[in-house]
C-alpha cells in the first residue's frame, strides 16, 4: 500500500491518569488504530519519562528526541524522504507536540487537542469549570504540574510557554479541537488568535458539551470523537 504521508502521532492519556505523570501508549493504541485507519497514514506512538522521578525537561527532551529521529529516518517507517511529518497530542500531549514544534524542525503540521498552554490559569474558562463534574479543577491541576515540572522555574521558561514564542511565525499548520466543558477550553482560543495574528494557517473546531477527557472516551462520546476523528482526516488531507 502506498503511503502518502507519515505522521508522527505523539499521544498522550487524558488528564485523570496523566499529566506528565502516568499512562502508557498501551491505554490508547487502540485510538491510535483507529486514527491511522481512518486517514490512511502512518501514526507512531510514543511515551516519555514520567514525573515525579523524571520531571521537566527529561519528558520534553524525550519527546524533541523521538521526534527528530522520525524525521532523519522516514525510510525506516515505510515512507520515502518526502513524506510530511506532523506532532499530535491530547492534554499534556496536546502542551508537549506545541512545544516540539517550536524545537523541531520540519514539523509540517501539528494536532493538538484540549491542549494546556497557559500555566497561570488565568483564562476565564479556568474559573467557570472548577466543580469536579469537570475533571480538572485547580487542586488536581496543580498536583500534576508540582510531579511534572517541581519547583515552578518553568513559569518563565520560553521552551515551556508558546504563548511566550517570539517567532510564532514560523510553526506549523495547526489544527485545534477544543472541548466546550473545559477549563483548558481557553488557552486554545488565545494560542489560535497568536497563530491568527502571526498568518500561520489554523483551524479551530469546538465541540459543544463534551469534557476535557471526551477524545478518550468514544463509548461515552461517539458523535464527538466522530466529529474529531472527521476533522483530523480533513485537515491532514489539506496538508
Amino acid at each position: 500500500m502506498e503511503v502518502s504521508f507519515c505522521r508522527f502521532f505523539l499521544w498522550i492519556v487524558y488528564i485523570i491518569i496523566d499529566r506528565w505523570t502516568m499512562g502508557s501508549r498501551r491505554t490508547h493504541q487502540t485510538i491510535v488504530n483507529f486514527l491511522a485507519d481512518a486517514t490512511k497514514t502512518v501514526w507512531i506512538s510514543v511515551e516519555y519519562r514520567l514525573g515525579p522521578e523524571y520531571k521537566y525537561p527529561i519528558w520534553l527532551n524525550d519527546a524533541c528526541d523521538v521526534t527528530r529521529h522520525i524525521i532523519e529516518n522516514k525510510e525506516s517507517y515505510g515512507v520515502d524522504q518526502t513524506a510530511k511529518i506532523g506532532v499530535a497530542g491530547d492534554s499534556a500531549g496536546g502542551m508537549i507536540s506545541a512545544c516540539v514544534s517550536q524545537e523541531v524542525k520540519n514539523i509540517d503540521f501539528q494536532i493538538l487537542i484540549y491542549g494546556l498552554y497557559d500555566f497561570t490559569h488565568s483564562a476565564p474558562s479556568y474559573k467557570e469549570f472548577v466543580d469536579p463534574q469537570y475533571f480538572s479543577t485547580p487542586e488536581l491541576l496543580e498536583w500534576f504540574i508540582k510531579n511534572g515540572f517541581g519547583d515552578g522555574v518553568y513559569m518563565n521558561d520560553s521552551r515551556m510557554s508558546v504563548f511566550r514564542n517570539k517567532s510564532p511565525e514560523q510553526l506549523p499548520s495547526t489544527l485545534f479541537i477544543v472541548a466546550e466543558l473545559d477549563p483548558l477550553r481557553d488557552d486554545s482560543f488565545t494560542y489560535k488568535e497568536i497563530l491568527d495574528k502571526a498568518g500561520v494557517k489554523n483551524k479551530l473546531v469546538h465541540l459543544k458539551g463534551v469534557l476535557h477527557t471526551f477524545f478518550a472516551l468514544p463509548g461515552i462520546y461517539p458523535k464527538a470523537c466522530a466529529q474529531a476523528a472527521d476533522a483530523i482526516q480533513e485537515f491532514m488531507a489539506s496538508i
